[in-house]
């Protein structure tokens, strides 16, 4: 009698799993200088850099890891003072679309629970910020997707952006470190400004590569399948062949990767099956990405051609010309 699947129970343990890498040490390493940075400065000495940079590829797992590494870090943690009140040293955002001076200003405010009362001009608010971050114990900053600062912004703008964000690790008398991460077009945001690129360290999440991270997927594939799942691979999995078709089915991303085994064992325990085969991963690519069958890496003659940015290319509408007609 064929062993019953339970989905639901797949589902949780699976999503559960959290693969520890060595960028995960080189990463609390990095925020570990910030923390230590805080203290050194406190005594009246420390290091101009202040702030850092995690750069990477969509889903390659940096938002992920900063937010299992943050709570690691005692003196961040929010605690009560002597007054009851609630304070919290570390304060976590996105930013607000489109991102200005002022948007950026309310976004901190806000997440601090300080209403904006009043019509303060841009200086007086930024006064302001600064005096609430210092009074309510601020120590950390991690501003996540930090790139869409970028879009839709003008140069004037992105540069009163870049000026508050210096701004902010030079409170007299109150040294705040900052953690930005996003996607490859942020360095952009370094390269700007060199002021900015001197006072920040940069970590990179570099993407996956076959044959080099080999071992890593069929770490990743064999942990999810067999002991996350408690399911079994056909023979169609086990090849070089397929390690390197997934690969680049995520694009390199190691939190893609890890997503596309996932949902192939989801997609084959929704079919009753205990056994996860390639056509459990054909079909979840076809479903991320809407490619049809001849631009499915997992099945495609030309599969080494095959671009996944590009899935929708055939139904797009061609790009408009700025020159117009």
């Amino acid at each position: 009698m064929a062993r019953k699947i339970d989905a639901d129970a797949i589902r949780q343990r699976s999503r559960d799993r959290y693969f520890e890498t060595g960028r995960d040490k080189r990463l609390t390493q990095f925020i570990d200088k910030l923390r230590d940075n805080a203290k050194a400065l406190q005594k009246g000495n420390g290091s101009h850099r202040r702030s850092l940079f995690v750069i990477g590829e969509t889903g390659s797992g940096k938002t992920r890891s900063i937010k299992r590494i943050l709570p690691l870090i005692q003196e961040w943690q929010p605690f009560y003072d002597p007054y009851g009140d609630r304070v919290m040293p570390l304060i976590c955002i996105k930013p607000p679309k489109p991102c200005s001076m002022r948007a950026l200003a309310i976004e901190l405010l806000t997440a601090m629970s300080v209403p904006v009362r009043g019509r303060k001009t841009d200086p007086e608010l930024y006064v302001f910020l600064k005096e609430q971050l210092r009074e309510r114990g601020v120590k950390a900053i991690w501003i996540d997707e930090m790139q869409d600062v970028l879009r839709n912004n003008t140069p004037k703008a992105i540069q009163a952006v870049q000026d508050v964000l210096k701004a902010l690790v030079q409170i007299e008398g109150w040294p705040i470190h900052t953690i930005y991460s996003g996607v490859p077009a942020l360095a952009t945001f370094l390269q700007g400004d060199r002021q900015l690129a001197r006072r920040s360290y940069v970590m990179r999440y570099e993407p996956m590569e076959f044959p080099d991270d080999a071992e890593w997927i069929e770490k990743i594939v064999g942990e999810v399948i067999l002991d996350d799942c408690g399911m079994t691979r056909a023979d169609d999995t086990r090849t070089d062949v397929f390690r390197e078709k997934l690969c680049r089915a995520a694009g390199g991303a190691f939190g893609s990767l890890v997503e596309i085994v996932q949902e192939a064992c989801f997609r084959a325990a929704d079919n009753g099956r205990a056994e996860v085969k390639l056509s459990d991963f054909s079909k979840v690519y076809e479903e991320m990405t809407g490619c049809t069958r001849r631009d499915n890496v997992f099945v495609a003659a030309n599969w080494r051609e095959i671009v996944s940015a590009n899935a929708l290319d055939d139904i797009a509408p061609p790009a408009k010309s700025r020159r117009g007609a």
